[in-house]
């Protein structure tokens, strides 16, 4: 079993002190690179993007798939910033950042400054920060609730070292807990991790009215969240369900999803974070690095996973990855070199590189480009044709009708669903019959047409994109009564 002894710091040289320095100015200056070319990027809103941006409209506590913190901070920024995609992904760069520096001052309490300095770095330049700071996803704010629970964790377990109690750092405790929970769901795995940690390292281990104190801020924070998910008979939880359905036993997949972690870390900090996974002396960072890790391999082992479900290990397993990797100066070199490189091309290429194509002839970053001409088309020719509500069925093209229809006057809305609602527009709004607005306008890409007398008015083909080559169609509703309850395409896997 590892040891619970505490190991004095390391002699805190000016050398090492200088090292930590210089990882923070190198993280401050790729966050302005990544904020300036964020400014210039040219790809549009996913679909995921545009629907946590509809999330936030109405500041409610939950959501069809997720927990409800990434719409409620999409909804601030553009508030703040204007609706632009800018906008949106703006606070990314910001929360990343602030992980890495929160994950420099928790190995500053564990490692000498240098490992402190290195690890923030692995962090900041891991291709999935990398990607993660161009984008908006619900493991941006995720991971900075993970670093911020891991600086309080340290704190308690210093404070009931010296046998004192620390109610403050016991509420922000809560307060990670409770927003990691309701930026994703994921943040469960992380719970395990913290308490197996505090029983094999005093680091970790909070005094207990602390501890108290910590689990009821973070139950009082996400009770609102329980109460949304009983109001709306559990459908988020339905929906990690679905997903995760087993599909057998498999070695394959397990497999798969730990080869996709030296895609995710980067190869040399993930191979060095299973060497790190060894040492004993630091057995609470390993708790909360394995947990997550061992939680999605279990996951696979019997039905799907995907490769960002234990992005977590991150913050414990950068610090770990440090450790082992400083004495290596060509593995550092080599470490660093590679990330750069990635954080350096990824907000470059959104902004030169939307030409560059695949080998089938489709663009490269395809998911990112191409929406705003199929939304655009719809909304002017349902306008053009005196329509004041514009309906679809699919996820993704709600998704885009929404974000740009915003401030035009036109309500878009689902087609009503045949049983359980399939998507968050589904769930809350569906388009009712008995309104009896006129004339109705149904935007169509395949699937089957809900009226059988619907009049084509109008069609088009999707420019190369997300959605390139395929025929969009739009149909006049001859009466509202038409549309009954049929199928949709729901959220994606």
């Amino acid at each position: 079993m590892p040891s619970t002894s505490i190991a004095p710091p390391a002699p805190k040289t000016d050398r090492t002190r200088g090292l930590a320095d210089t990882a923070l100015w190198v993280v401050f200056g790729l966050a302005v690179w990544r904020l300036a070319l964020g400014l210039l990027d040219r790809t549009e809103l996913s679909t995921d993007e545009a629907q946590y941006w509809f999330w936030g409209q109405t500041f409610d506590f939950g959501a069809y798939s997720k927990p409800p913190l990434i719409g409620w901070i999409t909804r601030v920024s553009t508030d703040l910033f204007g609706q632009s995609v800018a906008a949106v992904r703006l606070p990314s760069v910001a929360f990343h950042t602030a992980t890495a520096i929160l994950i420099l001052a928790s190995a500053r309490r564990l490692t000498p400054p240098a490992v402190a300095g290195l690890a923030a770095l692995l962090y900041f330049v891991s291709p999935a920060v990398a990607l993660g700071s161009s984008l908006m996803t619900t493991d941006t704010p995720l991971l900075l609730a993970a670093a911020l629970a891991l600086l309080a964790q340290l704190r308690l377990g210093e404070a009931n070292a010296a046998g004192q109690r620390a109610p403050g750092t016991a509420v922000l405790l809560g307060l990670a807990l409770g927003l990691g929970l309701l930026a994703k769901h994921a943040m469960l795995f992380w719970l395990p991790g913290a308490g197996i940690a505090a029983l094999l390292s005093p680091r970790f281990r909070p005094a207990r009215s602390d501890l108290m104190l910590a689990c009821a801020v973070m139950l009082a924070v996400i009770a609102p969240h329980l109460l949304w998910l009983a109001q709306h008979g559990f459908i988020t939880f339905r929906h990690i369900e679905t997903i995760t359905e087993p599909t057998g036993l498999s070695l394959l997949r397990p497999l798969r999803f730990l080869a996709e972690q030296f895609l995710v870390a980067g190869p040399i900090t993930f191979a060095a974070l299973l060497v790190a996974l060894r040492d004993k002396r630091q057995a609470g960072l390993a708790a909360l690095a394995l947990a997550p890790l061992l939680f999605v391999l279990a996951q696979g082992v019997r039905g799907p996973v995907l490769a960002n479900w234990a992005v977590l290990y991150l913050v414990p397993g950068s610090i770990l990855a440090a450790q082992v990797l400083l004495p290596h100066r060509l593995l550092v070199g080599l470490a660093l070199a590679l990330g750069l490189a990635v954080s350096v091309a990824l907000p470059l290429a959104k902004v030169v590189g939307t030409e560059a194509q695949r080998p089938d002839g489709r663009p490269l970053l395809s998911r990112y480009l191409g929406h705003s001409a199929v939304a655009l088309w719809a909304i002017d020719a349902a306008a053009s044709n005196g329509a004041d509500v514009l309906i679809a069925r699919d996820r993704d093209l709600l998704a885009d009708l929404s974000w740009f229809a915003a401030g035009s006057g036109i309500a878009i809305r689902a087609v009503p669903p045949d049983g359980p609602p399939a998507h968050h527009w589904e769930m809350t709004a569906a388009f009712q019959p008995q309104d009896g607005a006129h004339p109705l306008i149904l935007l169509r890409a395949g699937g089957a047409l809900p009226c059988d007398d619907a009049e084509p008015i109008a069609e088009t083909v999707a420019p190369p994109g997300f959605a390139g080559g395929e025929t969009i169609l739009l149909y006049r509703l001859p009466d509202p009564g038409c549309l009954g309850a049929t199928a949709s395409e729901g959220e994606p896997k």
